[in-house]
């Protein structure tokens, strides 16, 4: 299996098995290009992407999703606890306590509010942990707290993806930013039971598992 990493205001992540691609997160709004660009850098075509997973439904993670939908009929794939985040971003109300994170929810809806994500209609909603259902042996487990609908996704060959309910700033550690904190925290003790060898973040370079909790 082979990753790509693209830098688009959150980490998108091309998964490749031979011919078969599958997307992890689309990056925020107007990172579009960029992501195309990449991928065509790499001689990978879109229309070559069976679906895009989205972990989350906020902005800097959904943002080029519906491109990507209308212009090459990429099926997006996303938890029903975060479809009303499509066309609203602030539907659910996040707290913060640390001064980053209090920094990132004033920021973000400014941003939010001038570039908001274009509208699109998911082709297959999450509701349950779901395995091989992409086609890719990947597991998809549904993780709330960061968003009601966060998803985590674990590989055979032991590649994490956590979206944002863990971030890799300088050290491993817990999202700045959560919708319920309680939620949050049994979340991440789930992960660090996941069979993994590798976590990949939203935000962040990836570290081996063995970090997490450290």
């Amino acid at each position: 299996m082979n990753i790509i990493t693209i830098s688009a205001g959150s980490n998108c992540y091309l998964i490749s098995q031979g011919e078969h691609h599958l997307m992890i997160d689309a990056g925020a709004p107007g990172m579009g290009a960029k992501i195309e660009k990449t991928l065509a850098q790499h001689q990978i075509a879109m229309e070559q992407i069976r679906y895009l997973v989205l972990t989350h439904g906020h902005s800097d993670h959904i943002g080029s999703a519906a491109i990507f939908q209308k212009k090459y009929g990429i099926p997006i794939v996303i938890h029903q606890n975060d479809i009303n985040m499509i066309d609203n971003p602030f539907s659910q109300q996040m707290q913060a306590t640390h001064p980053i994170g209090k920094m990132i929810t004033w920021l973000g809806k400014g941003t939010m509010k001038r570039n908001p994500p274009q509208s699109f209609t998911p082709d297959l909603i999450i509701t349950v942990p779901e395995t091989n259902r992409l086609g890719f042996g990947e597991t998809i487990h549904p993780l709330p707290g960061h968003t009601r609908g966060s998803m985590v996704i674990t590989f055979p060959s032991g590649e994490l993806f956590v979206g944002d309910i863990l971030m890799h700033m300088l050290i491993p550690q817990p999202a700045y930013l959560w919708e319920d904190h309680a939620a949050l925290q049994k979340s991440i003790q789930a992960v660090q039971q996941l069979p993994a060898k590798t976590i990949y973040y939203g935000h962040g370079r990836p570290t081996p598992a063995s970090k997490i909790g450290q």
